[in-house]
């Protein structure tokens, strides 16, 4: 991390750093992971991909506001209040593929391992694991762990729920993160053992995330199709009212398993604020107290203002736009070309990300170590856009729409690219979506390019696979998107157990897909939080995820 960084870390986590051991990630009971296990890497190269040091230092007044000493321990009691940038869409982690989905099912949900600030795999659910041989994972599954609803989890809780992922008639889109997951057997009560078609260095990180997220087994067979608003799981806090694009409000669990720390909060109540203008004045008035994302236009206000601290998390985002190639004009790959020629991502990045972050070369973001810093990204050249145009048949160019969050970044992005593509006859027609309708069309297919805000996963895998392997059914490929090579290449790179070798095969992929431009890639942004001086205990992950449990108000 850098040491601007450090300074606003320390601020907010001061008061309890001391106090505390991270109960999550290393409880007082677990066993610690045994030989075999895997671990992400700590991210390497964040430097690259935001401000230097000396421009992101927190002000004096920030520095001086808001502290308490280190001595002062967690305290129970109060309702943390967090501007969303939307509304949640499903709360059923087998089915979101949602970035703000994820920010309270963090806090619903729990997975059977969990990520460290420094993207290390640590115990979740399952205390320890060893990979006996490379087609076998054993997880020794923590006891005395109940679901929200009083049900027990257990080994065949585990395995229910990697059987309703790998049903076909979930519609589940985890599945391509568990396809080499051959089945899940139950050895007894706390001991779960995954059997694997082939290796896969990445699915321990895949389980850190939805994929690994329990559910109630009998919260399933209650609600059905209605579980992506009943929300049942063993984590620190459990719904307790969800007015749609209101508010979203969870209570803590007291029956919570780990009673050696928190969650200290009563409540959370979370409040979808579109209007970046709107969410970063809430928080400067006293009316929230953390928002998820700090808008680059509202970033020198908050970063001035006395009453906040803002926190640059780095992060392992990737903004960009899925291009449906199964239709006109995209199923030609010339005119995809053309359309990513016709771009400047420099000047986006500079005019509406206000340089807070960098042009994208593909998926994989510099903090990750599997970036290949020698690929740079597709660099605007109209007389190629042009010279495309004609090879795909199209010399005056083309007219398609282009879905976009409804949010006011996200339009001032679509109308810098509109801008650009009108000088090489390409005609963008800007349809602006709430969460519900933008995830809905992309599961349908309902778009000619659709923005794609991925929030990024600590190994390459999980930028990758699910979007890019030929689809077998419901995934996040919303483009429809199918190339052998590339299938062998993400195949390849989930075998393969050295590092280097992976490294080496996702380069071949970055390059493969620059060149058949399924997707657009514009930016991976840099991640900033924003909170009110009083909130302590929070600890960044590079994912995104504001994580609530340790979390308490001063």
């Amino acid at each position: 991390m850098r040491a601007g960084l450090l300074s606003a870390v320390g601020l907010i986590l001061s008061a309890a750093c001391s106090a505390r051991q991270d109960a999550a990630d290393q409880p007082a009971d677990a066993v610690k992971p045994t030989e075999g296990q895997q671990s992400a890497p700590a991210a390497s190269r964040t430097g690259d991909t935001t401000k230097k040091p000396a421009e992101i230092a927190p002000s004096t007044a920030q520095a001086d506001s808001g502290t308490t000493p280190a001595t002062d321990a967690p305290k129970r009691g109060g309702t943390l209040r967090v501007g969303l940038a939307v509304d949640a869409f499903t709360l059923d982690p087998h089915l979101s593929g949602g970035k703000t989905d994820r920010q309270v099912m963090h806090n619903v949900y729990e997975p059977l391992v969990t990520l460290g600030e420094k993207l290390d795999v640590k115990p979740g659910l399952a205390e320890s694991w060893q990979q006996t041989d490379p087609r076998t994972i054993v997880f020794k599954l923590r006891r005395g762990v109940r679901f929200h609803d009083g049900t027990e989890f257990n080994a065949q809780a585990a395995k229910l729920n990697f059987e309703r992922m790998q049903n076909p008639d979930t519609k589940s889109v985890r599945r391509g993160e568990i396809a080499n997951v051959e089945h899940a057997e139950v050895i007894d009560a706390s001991t779960l053992k995954l059997n694997l078609k082939r290796p896969d260095a990445a699915l321990l990180a895949a389980l850190s995330d939805c994929a690994g997220m329990m559910i109630s087994p009998a919260a399933v067979q209650k609600f059905g199709p209605d579980l992506q608003r009943n929300p049942v799981g063993t984590g620190p806090f459990q719904l307790t009212e969800w007015a749609k694009d209101d508010h979203l409000s969870l209570a803590r669990f007291d029956d919570y398993w780990d009673k050696a720390a928190g969650p200290y909060l009563d409540q959370i109540r979370y409040r979808p604020i579109p209007d970046d203008s709107v969410k970063a004045q809430s928080l400067r008035a006293g009316e929230l107290d953390a928002i998820d994302y700090v808008a680059p236009r509202e970033e020198a206000t908050l970063r001035g203002d006395a009453g906040v601290v803002v926190i640059d998390v780095p992060s392992l985002a990737s903004f960009a736009y899925q291009l449906n190639v199964r239709k006109p004009p995209f199923d030609r790959k010339p005119l995809r070309q053309a359309l990513a020629y016709a771009i400047d991502t420099g000047a986006i990045t500079r005019s509406v990300w206000l340089g807070l972050g960098v042009p994208s070369n593909g998926p994989i973001a510099p903090s990750s170590w599997a970036y290949d810093e020698a690929m740079k990204p597709i660099a605007r050249d109209v007389a190629k856009a042009k010279a495309l145009l004609s090879e795909g048949g199209m010399p005056d160019g083309y007219a398609f729409a282009c879905t976009v969050n409804n949010v006011p970044a996200n339009i001032q992005e679509a109308e810098a690219m509109k801008a650009q593509l009108t000088e090489v006859g390409i005609q963008l027609e800007i349809t602006p979506a709430d969460a519900t309708t933008l995830q809905a069309n992309g599961n349908a297919g309902r778009f000619d390019m659709i923005a794609y805000q991925w929030s990024g996963r600590p190994d390459p895998d999980g930028n990758t696979y699910q979007f890019f392997k030929t689809a077998q059914g419901p995934s996040l490929n919303w483009a429809g998107y199918s190339n052998a090579k590339v299938d062998e290449l993400l195949d390849k790179s989930r075998e393969a157990s050295d590092r280097t070798e992976r490294t080496r095969l996702h380069g071949e992929l970055g390059r493969a897909l620059q060149d058949d431009v399924p997707w657009l890639f514009v930016i991976h942004p840099t991640e900033q939080k924003a909170f009110s001086p009083k909130v302590r205990g929070y600890a960044p992950v590079p994912d995104g995820v504001i994580r609530l449990k340790d979390v308490w108000l001063a």
